[in-house]
């Protein structure tokens, strides 16, 4: 009996996703500036080891201290304000003993989403990235796209939806399962969430079993107050939801990773 259990959890098909804003490094943080959480955050991502995460607020050099911490990681993504290496990243991690990538590629949220560019009424670039993958295990391929939508602009969220939604049927003709998640700036009752939420699932709504956590995923690092806002997401298209969880573990200090919570989920295919 033992030997089967060990057998089954070593083979599982499920997959863990994560989202996660790391909060880009700025020296105002002070206690909470990335240089003191660094290792925090590779330690959370180690620990809890996701098939693939997306992260938001991502600098260049951030990524370069995932990538390092990370070894058995590599990542699809570019900088938003280049399309090369330069501002924030909306990157896809993924372990590249679980996961293959077929096809990748980022977009801006704008009217001309080809080319590095600000959208409608946004206060910044914001970008899109994508993977095609295959799964070693399961030898099945799915869709999986990252974002971080505009904090200001409410015509930019509105149009950014509709965009994401136009690019999943362009950029996933087969159908395939897709996850879609991200630091999208708004709470579930406001019209650009619901636009999605009218063709993908919200894992938390929707899992197979009660969501574990805090509801809240916005801390501004104060450990005080217990989170009320939910403006991180992960949704999904063709996949069953096991569970959803928001992590809100602490460093050794008792200060936060970071200033949003992780959301994980596990799925299967």
């Amino acid at each position: 009996m033992v030997f089967l259990m060990l057998f089954a959890w070593g083979f599982s098909q499920d997959l863990t996703v994560m989202s996660f804003n790391i909060r880009l490094n700025v020296d105002s943080d002070k206690e909470n500036a990335w240089p003191q959480r660094k290792q925090d955050v590779t330690d959370l991502l180690t620990y809890y080891h996701p098939d693939y995460f997306g992260v938001q607020e991502a600098l260049p050099e951030q990524m370069k201290d995932i990538k390092n911490g990370l070894k058995e990681y590599n990542y699809v993504g570019v900088g938003r304000d280049d399309g090369k290496d330069k501002g924030e990243y909306s990157a896809i991690f993924y372990d590249v003993n679980r996961l293959e990538v077929i096809r990748s590629g980022t977009f801006w949220l704008s009217e001309t989403p080809e080319k590095p560019s600000k959208g409608w009424d946004a206060a910044l670039n914001r970008i899109c990235t994508y993977a095609l993958f295959k799964d070693k295990k399961t030898k099945k391929e799915f869709m999986a796209m990252n974002l971080h939508f505009d904090h200001i602009g409410n015509v930019a969220r509105v149009k950014s939806s509709e965009l994401i939604l136009k690019k999943i049927k362009e950029l996933n003709p087969g159908n395939l399962p897709v996850t879609l998640s991200g630091d999208f700036n708004l709470t579930d009752d406001t019209e650009p969430v619901k636009i999605l939420s009218q063709h993908l699932k919200d894992t938390f709504y929707h899992s197979g079993t009660k969501h574990y956590g805090p509801i809240g995923t916005f801390t501004a690092f104060n450990v005080n107050e217990v989170p009320k806002e939910r403006i991180d997401y992960i949704f999904t298209k063709g996949f069953k939801i096991n569970s959803h969880r928001h992590i809100n573990d602490r460093r050794e200090n008792l200060l936060y990773p970071s200033d949003h919570f992780p959301v994980l989920v596990s799925l299967s295919l």
